[in-house]
């Protein structure tokens, strides 16, 4: 059940094969920032809602005492974990979930498998993407100067770009790249 629940936003070991030239598509830029938006929501509801849940139960007057201020404190925790979350999927798998759902993934500029060095890289300098007012407004000018590719992405030499999707689903399951429950599900039938 929850295998269909997620479908389009699971990982896979094995990557799409990468189209380079659209990096620079204004699409693909508008894309990214809604597999942000997405990457951020999960990282609030499965990571920092929790913590902050239980910080409040075991630390009960301290976080009474902080009362409005936990807003803002709270968004500023979500910057390291999201950086980390980011660093952590597109370094093993190439994309986040939400880079999933929008059908893009991190490659090294030539095409190869973003490394760990460039994935730390590329995270690393979203702190300086952030440094904008308001925030994001230096990442998406740097973007749409430089080819589609923000401040951690030159650093890094990396390019977030569309992947192919096979249209087919017999060669999807054949070729191993179809990420679909329904893929996997015949993929185990088979097997």
């Amino acid at each position: 059940m929850i295998d269909w629940t997620l479908d389009g936003f699971l990982p896979t070991q094995r990557q799409p094969a990468p189209v380079l030239e659209t990096a620079d598509d204004f699409d693909v830029i508008l894309a990214r920032g809604a597999a942000a938006a997405i990457d951020l929501f999960v990282c609030f509801a499965l990571i920092e809602s929790p913590v902050l849940y239980v910080a409040s139960v075991v630390f009960g007057d301290a976080y009474e005492a902080l009362g409005a201020a936990i807003v803002p404190l709270s968004l500023l925790a979500l910057l390291p974990i999201y950086a980390t979350y980011s660093f952590a999927l597109e370094w093993r798998y190439g994309r986040t979930p939400g880079k999933v759902n929008r059908g893009l993934l991190v490659v090294m500029a030539d095409g190869r498998e973003c490394t760990y060095r460039a994935s730390a890289v590329r995270n690393l300098l979203l702190y300086v993407d952030l440094l904008g007012i308001p925030p994001l407004v230096v990442g998406l000018v740097t973007a749409l100067v430089t080819d589609g590719r923000r401040l951690g992405d030159l650093a890094g030499g990396t390019v977030v770009v569309r992947s192919t999707q096979p249209t087919d689903r017999d060669e999807a399951v054949s070729a191993d790249t179809d990420t679909s429950a329904a893929a996997r599900a015949s993929e185990k039938r088979e097997n």
